[in-house]
């Protein structure tokens, strides 16, 4: 199971944390991990690009945890990078429910 924690301050996505395997097909075929992970790195590479600078993030097998730069946490653009990947990993969700949860602080 993957789960995803997504932390929120004053209803502002500051960090998020992905933990665990899917385990709907074998390591390096199953799907849904490569979905979530696609959707994850996708939305920290499009922040980084939007406003001009380098992702730091935790990771190892099976783990990734990204907080907002401080800075950035109130730009409009950064908020709705963050809402459209929970939403879509959301819907990730939705059409796997037992192999990836989402809980929002």
């Amino acid at each position: 199971m993957i789960y995803v924690n997504v932390d929120k301050k004053n209803e502002l996505i500051t960090s998020f944390t992905m933990d665990g395997h899917a385990d709907f097909a074998e390591r390096g075929s199953d799907l849904v991990c490569a979905g979530a992970s696609s959707i994850a790195y996708g939305m920290i590479n499009a922040i980084s690009e939007a406003e001009g600078f380098d992702p730091v993030v935790e990771e190892d097998e099976g783990y990734l945890h990204y907080s907002v730069p401080a800075e950035f946490i109130k730009k409009e653009a950064v908020q709705i990078l963050l809402t459209g990947m929970v939403n879509q990993l959301r819907s990730l969700a939705y059409s796997y429910p037992d192999h990836i949860k989402i809980n929002s602080k």
